[in-house]
């Protein structure tokens, strides 16, 4: 039988005293059979965040750019409206046949959701358009300065593009607006979502889906935590 190492809660003191107090177990890979099949070799792993949710055969996890992934929650007491951090195998062969695949949870984490999911309404309902977005763009706060602003967005004829320092990347950056608003950063690198702070801010938002994101600086802002939200200058 191969062992799939884990941090349980109730061997948080002695094997994971940095851990979230409520870590859950994995499922059990003797029981979780039915559910999914390992894969042979070197298992595949991903780490996601979500809220789960009830699929038609298997439960699910909504990450919150929209991706959904199956999950054999076993003896885990995680349920619907849960929102968790999870680290698990990508099944070889299932039968819940919903989302991106299904999940065999290494290690399961309570965590507090994102602003952005708390409070959908607090981008005011105001859309992202290209009239919005276009201009010079300051961090908010008492440092502000429209002198020297953090970045621009302008639009060219390949569409719209920012323009300024981001770390570990060049200094331009496609602005994507369409249904999932994004900063459009080149690979490895995962792109940054955007939201509007109307009637006059701009969020940059680390990815959602990158659990072990490394932060990325735009201009004098590091994009960590819940973001970094900018205001356009005059």
């Amino acid at each position: 039988m191969r062992l799939f190492p884990t941090c349980l809660a109730v061997l948080a003191v002695s094997a994971c005293a940095d851990g979230p107090e409520n870590a859950a177990p994995p499922a059990d890979p003797e029981t979780d059979d039915a559910t999914a099949t390992r894969p042979v070799g070197e298992p595949r792993l991903v780490t996601v965040e979500g809220r789960v949710e009830a699929g038609t055969e298997c439960d699910t996890v909504r990450t919150p750019d929209g991706k959904v992934w199956s999950v054999n929650f076993g003896e885990a007491d995680f349920g619907s409206g849960d929102y968790i951090r999870l680290t698990g195998e990508i099944a070889d062969a299932s039968f819940c046949m919903e989302g991106e695949g299904t999940l065999i949870p290494q290690r399961i984490d309570a965590i507090e959701p994102p602003a952005r999911d708390r409070d959908p309404a607090r981008a005011g309902g105001v859309a992202l358009t290209r009239e919005y977005v276009v201009g010079s763009w300051v961090a908010r706060g008492v440092n502000a300065d429209c002198d020297d602003p953090d970045f621009r967005i302008r639009t060219t004829s390949g569409g719209t593009v920012l323009n300024g320092e981001i770390g570990n990347h060049d200094n331009s950056a496609l602005v994507i607006l369409d249904q999932y608003p994004r900063l459009d950063l080149d690979e490895p690198m995962d792109d940054l979502p955007l939201e509007a702070r109307g009637p006059d801010g701009l969020a940059i938002l680390r990815p959602a889906t990158d659990a072990a994101y490394d932060p990325v600086t735009i201009g004098s802002a590091t994009i960590t935590g819940d973001g970094v939200v900018f205001v356009k200058c005059a």
